[in-house]
Parts: structure tokens; C-alpha cells; sequence
């Protein structure tokens, strides 16, 4: 026992000497939804040298349609594209249908941040993350966003960002299923000073509805973790932290420690204090603190059923994450006969996120090579 405190020590000391020279490298936050990747950075956006923008998605759509190259100059057509979609990210998120024109944060502003930083989009990408960590009053610690998706660009980020870190987000399949058939908002926008976002708040309800289905949901984790585990044993341990969200909430002070020291961080206590947000069942709670209560909220969500078809089809990857079965009735004839629709279900899906996915071939060709390939 002493042997592995020693241990510890040293690793957390080697991890803080290597922080000193990480002030420019992006930390990245990636995993399946409602895998626990807001939680991620929530804490770490705590902490008073770190600040990640939310979710950009650059990686998986903006940068595929750059085709001349993400470090290559832009035309004039192509800087108008870059600057309206970071800056409708700046005025809503994601998905949300964000007006250009309404964003707090000015085109010149951008487009002056981002010739400080190169000539392509990835300039743009970066400039936006940096004026996001400025208006939070941190414009001199560690940068970065938190994209789910991005598990399956890990490779393109670090061949961009060579020092860059990269947190992969891991949650009991069961769990992130039950959390995303059952979405809903739950508050934490202004929405009295922006009422039409009501509207593509209820745009995106119906969008995650649409793109529900039980086996797609679970094959996806199941690709997240290939992905995840992948990129691990290619780039190692110091690029690549998997953070089970079990042992974030089960031990919240430990696993922060942990997190901030492969960081290259000191640990902060206000890394502690962060709000519930896009959480499938608690309404928002700007101080509502790390809860263990979701960890086991799947077994009353779930039939029997259902948890047995996820167990199936997460197969060996739950028990690599330390998932384990429950013991339920599982027909293999059920199941395999479920399967014969799961190309209906997909076009459903793909239907329903038409406008995220760019290139429909390469988009699925990346998350079901993960699935085929994989060992786990």
C-alpha cells in the first residue's frame, strides 16, 4: 500500500512539472452522450486556469467541409462560413439555432483573434475557444471544448494539436441509454431574454426523440469505447485519460485530484462546486454539486428486457469498462430479430440529424469500423 502511495506521488509530481509547459496545449473532453462529458467540464471550467468552450463540433463538420485544408488560407466565401458558425455558437449552442448577427462576441473580434493565430479554420476554432476562455475571465490558463463526437477525431485533433490532452468520458451503457431516451430540457437559458430559443429547445427535443433507438444507442456507446481504447493504445497514457463517471461521482475530491495533476494542475476545492446541468431528470441548479444519484436511476427506467438486449449488444466493451450484467432472461431471437429493423432505425436517425452529419457514408463508416474492429 505504501508502494503505491509512493507511486502516486511520483506521478503526480512528474504530471505538475509537465504542466509548466502546457499553458498553449487544448484540453479536449470527449465520449458518448450522456456519458458524463458536462459534468467533465464543468469541473474543470471551475478550476481558476482552465476554461473550455462547450460543444463546437469543429472536428466532425465544420472542418470536413474546409476541403482545401484546415491550416490552408480561406477565401473570403470560406472566412464568412467560419465566422457565422462561431459566432452563432457564441450566441446559443449546438444545434440551437444561433443567430450570427445576435452573438456577444463581434466579427472583427474574431476575425482579429484568429489572424493572430494562423490563416485557416483551425485559426478560427481557436481563436473562438480563447476569446470564450477570455470573457471568463481567463485568458492566460488552458483552453479547450468539450465535444461527445469527437471520439472519433482524436487522431485529427492530436495531429493538430500534438500536445494536447484528451479526457474520454465512460458510463455504464445501461445508464446512458435510459439518460438518452429520456432527455428533456431542463432548464439553465435565459429565456426571457431570448424567447425564441424556446422554440429550438423544443427542435431539439423532438431531434433527440427521433434519433432514439435502443440497439443504435448502445452499438454507438459500444463504438465510443473502441474509439476511446483505440486512441489510448496509440497515443498513451499521457494524451489519453479515460475517466470513468462512476468513480467521478463516487469519489468526486479523488478523481478531480487525479484529473488535475494529469493535467498538470494543482488541484482547486472549487473544482467541487459546479452546477446540475443537461441532466435527463433534474432541472438545472447552478450549485447542485456532484450526485451520486443517477448512477443506479437505469434500473427503474429499463425492463428486463431492455437491459438484457444492451448487454448483448455491449458485450465484451461493458466488461472491459468493469460493467457488470445483471442477470435477466435475454432472447438471442428477440434480439437478432430487433436487428433486422436497426437499418430503419438509422435512416430514422440519420434523417433526424441530417443537418449535423456532412458526409453520411463517412460519418457512419467511422463509428461502425470502431464496432467491427474492435477486440473489446
Amino acid at each position: 500500500m505504501v508502494k503505491n502511495i509512493v507511486a502516486s506521488h511520483d506521478r503526480e509530481a512528474a504530471w505538475a512539472y509537465r504542466g509548466a509547459s502546457m499553458q498553449t496545449d487544448p484540453i479536449i473532453v470527449v465520449g458518448a452522450s450522456r456519458s458524463g462529458t458536462s459534468l467533465i467540464r464543468s469541473c474543470l471550467n471551475q478550476h481558476s486556469n482552465i476554461h473550455l468552450a462547450g460543444e463546437t463540433h469543429y472536428f466532425d463538420d465544420l472542418r470536413l467541409r474546409m476541403r482545401e485544408g484546415a491550416m490552408d488560407p480561406l477565401s473570403s466565401d470560406q472566412r464568412r462560413v467560419a465566422e457565422d458558425y462561431f459566432l452563432s455558437l457564441a450566441h446559443r449552442p449546438y444545434g440551437h439555432g444561433g443567430d450570427p448577427e445576435k452573438s456577444p462576441v463581434s466579427r472583427g473580434e474574431l476575425k482579429a483573434r484568429a489572424e493572430t493565430l494562423g490563416v485557416g479554420p483551425d485559426a478560427y476554432f481557436e481563436a473562438f475557444c480563447h476569446i470564450m476562455a477570455d470573457k471568463n475571465g481567463k485568458p492566460e490558463g488552458r483552453w479547450g471544448e468539450k465535444t461527445p463526437r469527437h471520439v472519433f477525431r482524436i487522431p485529427e485533433i492530436l495531429q493538430r494539436y500534438p500536445g494536447a490532452q484528451i479526457i474520454c468520458a465512460v458510463r455504464d451503457p445501461r445508464a446512458v441509454v435510459s439518460s438518452y431516451r429520456d432527455w428533456r430540457h431542463q432548464g439553465g437559458f435565459d429565456l426571457d431574454g431570448d424567447p425564441d430559443h424556446k422554440t429550438a429547445l423544443e427542435a431539439e427535443e423532438v431531434r433527440t426523440g427521433r434519433s432514439y433507438d435502443l440497439r443504435l444507442a448502445t452499438l454507438l456507446w459500444r463504438s465510443t469505447i473502441g474509439a476511446a481504447t483505440a486512441a489510448r493504445a496509440q497515443f498513451g497514457d499521457e494524451r489519453i485519460l479515460v475517466q470513468r463517471y462512476e468513480d467521478m461521482v463516487l469519489r468526486p475530491e479523488e478523481s478531480m485530484r487525479e484529473m488535475a495533476a494529469w493535467l498538470g494542475l494543482e488541484f482547486e476545492p472549487e473544482m467541487m462546486d459546479v452546477p446540475i446541468h443537461n441532466s435527463s431528470f433534474s432541472r438545472f441548479d447552478a450549485h447542485g454539486g456532484v450526485s451520486s444519484e443517477p448512477l443506479r436511476r437505469w434500473e427503474s427506467k429499463l425492463t428486463g428486457s431492455e437491459v438484457a438486449t444492451i448487454q448483448f449488444l455491449g458485450g465484451k466493451a461493458m466488461q472491459s469498462q468493469g460493467y457488470e450484467a445483471l442477470d435477466v432472461p435475454a432472447s438471442k431471437l428477440s434480439i437478432a430479430a430487433g436487428l433486422v429493423t436497426l437499418p430503419v432505425a438509422a435512416a430514422r436517425a440519420a434523417t433526424a440529424n441530417r443537418q449535423r452529419i456532412g458526409s453520411l457514408p463517412g460519418y457512419v463508416w467511422r463509428r461502425a469500423r470502431t464496432v467491427v474492429s474492435s477486440r473489446i
